[in-house]
């Protein structure tokens, strides 16, 4: 079986894309669900908990917002938290691939992958899908998510924290074997994805 990931820049709409693609059919994982579950393992959550005692609420709860922020605006507490976390995820995510390959379905599987690039991870998939948008579109998405999920706003200083923080979407692109624009409306896309699925469906490999 062909395992493809799904990466791209923040907030350009790479869950979007997986959820078309899920409507079409398609078997679909995420890293950032592993991250969520990885959080809840007592042994990840006590060294997180640990090394960024501000992130903890009155409740004495880990918040996952004031994590988010501490991050995004200092990188070597974001490479603290990598440290943690990352080698729990991997595991979680090389275990799954392994057992996928050598299933003898046909139908290629997704799996997202935000820090692929970044982490070096490319080499584990048969090809790599990138979600692009336009900059000024990714920005407001960026802004809009934080909002609807914190309820706060992001200063201008803030959104380029969080978009340094990964590499160029551009980049991104250039790296990847299929890109998906998703400037466009919900029509566009899943008239895209559609045609990528198609695709993917014909073959196993890039």
């Amino acid at each position: 079986m062909a395992i493809w990931a799904v990466t791209g820049g923040i907030a350009c709409g790479k869950s979007a894309v997986i959820n078309a693609f899920k409507a079409l059919g398609a078997t679909c994982y995420s890293a950032d669900a592993d991250a969520r579950d990885v959080l809840t393992e007592p042994d990840v959550d006590r060294e997180v908990r640990t090394a960024f005692p501000d992130a903890i609420d009155d409740h004495g709860q880990l918040d996952r917002a004031k994590l988010g922020g501490l991050i995004f605006a200092d990188t070597s507490r974001r490479a603290r938290l990598g440290q943690i976390m990352h080698p729990y995820i991997r595991a979680r995510m090389k275990a799954r691939i392994e057992q996928n390959h050598a299933s003898s379905h046909s139908i290629s599987e997704l799996y997202e992958v935000p820090l692929l690039f970044e982490g070096g991870l490319e080499t584990w998939f048969d090809g790599t899908i990138c979600v692009t948008c336009k900059p000024e579109i990714q920005r407001q998405r960026l802004v809009n998510r934080h909002f609807s999920r914190y309820q706060s706003m992001l200063s201008d200083e803030e959104v380029k924290q969080v978009l340094s923080s990964q590499l160029p979407v551009t980049e991104k692109a250039d790296r990847s074997d299929i890109v998906i624009d998703n400037s466009g409306t919900e029509a566009d896309l899943i008239q895209a994805v559609t045609k990528v699925f198609a695709t993917l469906s014909n073959r196993t490999t890039p």
